[in-house]
């Protein structure tokens, strides 16, 4: 009996011990805690908070109330927590491994410096690494400003985000985002982000993870309305009105591991674009020089590479505006549909793009492109056709933009061309009825017979052919590099059209 009691005596004397030890750990702790946060700060940083709570058996951290300040980085957070401090670690190397990092409806605020100020990798740092076994961030919000003018940059809401294996060490410093991390998962509800002084971009809900992705009512616009836009522009510049029904990501890569910045995808599937393109040519025109694509893509300053690309149900406006008094019709492409494979900035191979659509809402149009962005004349090779074309459903457009009409019909049409930055060769065939030009007097409200007559002496209207029912045109271009490779493509339409119609039709 004696010798049992004092078997209890001793195991509460030591449990006593590690009580008191706990509650002596536990106040060292926070103390420690405590003083961490009060002087091991940088000077630049402010920290205030409602109140800290911890917990040393489970190396649990919580603050409550947070507001953190530097020059460039605000956040103000209702929680942060940090759970599962691994303390061998950090007592024999001092490294930080954390099991969790949670925090609970942030508010980050940022200026967005320019890029020549950003700041190089300390010399010296600390060669000592961070791991956050998990990180968690719930219903967050994100600002981000401009330094130069303070304007809004990025704007997300309902910011949800896991990321796993996160490690922050000396080696990460020179990465596009310093830091590495095993997975991540993304969700947040509108966002928005400033493309300059006249568009944006907009979406309705967003969702990353290493597999997929997508992007819900996505929306490119011009800031201001037709004739604002008119009114703050120097040089001709189009106003745009883009609205995508979805976006779906397959295999997003985006390259946070790497020095370069970079995006891959396996798979980008568009559904239902809509866009609307208005551009005023009573401007001045921009002089600049315009880069064909192969020319923008190579020198995009990161590694593009997406392997397939599905555009769905598309439709494409376009107007322009010639004349005060006139307002000007639409051209149309409806129920497009496109396949585009191999588009890179870095890469190797053939950028193709297969594209449908119907011209006007009437006449079926294929347009087959194609060219390798690391080729630096910048070859392009472009096949297409027309068929079954009503030409008199285009004359809204031509109206009020050449002031001429067209009849007749356009039962096939195939077209040829190739060429580089500055010229182009090609070559057409079309089998047509009753082709024939009307050209409109000058108020458009009747016809010009005399110049109808003149212009139509030089037009076959479709009877002469070869044998095989087609007439042939052949001809040569001169690109205007201070317009768009649309403006390009229109060039070599509309001359294989006048060389075909108003030529000697033979096939050479």
């Amino acid at each position: 009996m004696a010798q049992n009691k004092r078997l209890i005596k001793i195991l509460i004397w030591i449990l006593g011990f590690f009580v008191v030890a706990g509650v002596i750990a536990q106040i060292l702790f926070t103390q420690k805690v405590k003083d961490a946060l009060e002087n091991d700060l940088p000077e630049n940083i402010s920290l205030e908070y409602d109140a800290l709570s911890t917990n040393v058996i489970f190396g649990k951290i919580a603050l409550k109330g947070v507001e953190l300040r530097t020059g460039t980085f605000d956040l103000e957070s209702t929680r942060i927590q940090v759970s599962g401090l691994h303390y061998i670690s950090l007592l024999r190397k001092g490294d930080i491994i954390i099991s969790e990092l949670l925090v609970v409806a942030p508010f980050f605020r940022l200026q967005d410096k320019e890029k020549d100020q950003k700041a190089n990798p300390s010399k010296g740092a600390s060669d000592k690494s961070i791991l956050l076994e998990k990180c968690t961030i719930q219903n967050g919000r994100l600002e981000v400003f401009r330094e130069t003018t303070d304007s809004l940059h990025v704007k997300i809401e309902d910011i949800d985000l896991k990321l796993t294996e996160v490690s922050f060490s000396k080696q990460t410093e020179t990465q596009a985002m310093p830091m590495t991390f095993a997975s991540y998962q993304l969700d947040t509800e509108k966002g928005y982000y400033d493309l300059g002084a006249l568009e944006y971009l907009q979406w309705d809900n967003l969702y990353l993870d290493s597999e997929k992705g997508h992007i819900k009512t996505f929306v490119l616009r011009s800031k201001y309305s037709k004739k604002e836009l008119s009114r703050k522009l120097t040089v001709e510049h189009d106003h745009y009105d883009l609205v995508i029904d979805s976006l779906s990501l397959k295999q997003p890569n985006f390259g946070f591991d790497t020095a370069r910045p970079k995006l891959h995808l396996a798979l980008l599937q568009v559904k239902e674009p809509k866009i609307d393109v208005y551009r005023d040519k009573l401007l001045p025109d921009d002089t600049r020089h315009k880069k064909l694509y192969n020319q923008t893509l190579r020198d995009l300053d990161f590694d593009l590479q997406i392997d397939s690309i599905e555009v769905a149900e598309g439709e494409v406006s376009y107007q322009e505006r010639l004349e005060a008094d006139v307002v000007p019709e639409r051209l149309r492409f409806t129920d497009v549909s496109a396949t585009i494979l191999n588009l890179h900035s870095k890469g190797n191979g053939t950028v193709s793009a297969d594209i449908n659509a119907q011209l006007m809402g009437d006449g079926p149009l294929n347009l087959n492109w194609s060219f390798d962005p690391m080729i630096t004349t910048n070859e392009f090779l472009v096949t297409g056709s027309l068929s079954n074309f009503d030409s008199a459903k285009i004359n809204p457009f031509l109206r009020t933009n050449m002031k001429a009409e067209v009849k007749g019909t356009i039962n096939q049409m195939y077209f040829t061309f190739s060429g580089h930055e500055l010229e182009s060769v090609g070559d057409m065939k079309m089998n047509y009825d009753q082709f024939e030009f009307l050209v409109l007097k000058k108020d458009r409200l009747g016809v010009n017979k005399l110049l109808t007559t003149v212009v139509n002496l030089f037009t076959n209207n479709g009877k002469r052919t070869e044998d095989d029912g087609f007439r042939y045109g052949h001809y040569v271009v001169q690109r205007d590099t201070e317009k768009s490779f649309f403006n390009y493509l229109w060039l070599n339409v509309k001359e294989g059209l006048v060389e075909t119609v108003a030529g000697n039709g033979k096939k050479k």
